[in-house]
């Protein structure tokens, strides 16, 4: 059988569980098979990343995170507070003001992808170029510091002396792609 979307339909959906960053909601899905199965996917907006590049280098963030428990190296980004790409794109810019310092600067697409198989929502890679620096913006519970690193051997450096997530390596192999091969 090839799948398609309108093999696929949701039949029922409630929220199961609802905090202040997070919900889930609890779905019926009809199968093409004819049966009904019970699906949770955990609700998130679309998360806007971006991927400041200046001299070979680009910056992040390492701070302390729940999930690890541990100080993690990560690329600043916000979420999408709207259907309206501008918006969203303003909201990144707000962050990466906050967080590192940038102002100005050329945004251009890199990347969309999902997610997750059971996370709504997608995640955007903006590199950003030809910026400013100025300083931080931060409130009192941000603790944050703020790295430079090289883009060749990225991937590398990120994979084998940082506890990082996979979208951050995905983001460091395509910036050694575009700008290092």
């Amino acid at each position: 059988m090839k799948l398609s979307n309108d093999q696929f339909r949701i039949i029922g959906k409630k929220t199961a569980y609802k905090a202040e960053k997070v919900q889930i909601d609890t779905s019926e899905i009809s199968l093409p098979n004819g049966n009904v199965a019970h699906w949770d996917v955990v609700v998130m907006p679309t998360f806007y990343v971006g991927l400041p590049v200046k001299d070979g280098n680009v910056l992040m963030t390492r701070e302390w995170r729940l999930g690890p428990a541990g100080v993690m190296t990560q690329f600043s980004g916000g979420r999408g507070i709207s259907d309206n790409e501008e918006e969203n794109l303003g909201e990144l810019r707000r962050e990466l003001k906050e967080e590192l310092g940038l102002e100005g600067g050329t945004y251009e697409h890199l990347v969309s992808f999902s997610a997750g198989v059971r996370i709504t929502g997608d995640v955007v890679n903006y590199i950003v170029t030809d910026f400013t620096l100025s300083d931080t913006d931060r409130d009192e519970n941000e603790i944050q510091d703020i790295i430079s690193l090289p883009i060749k051997g990225l991937y590398n450096e990120l994979s084998n002396n940082h506890v990082v997530t996979a979208d951050t390596l995905l983001a460091a192999k395509l910036l050694e792609e575009k700008y290092v091969m």
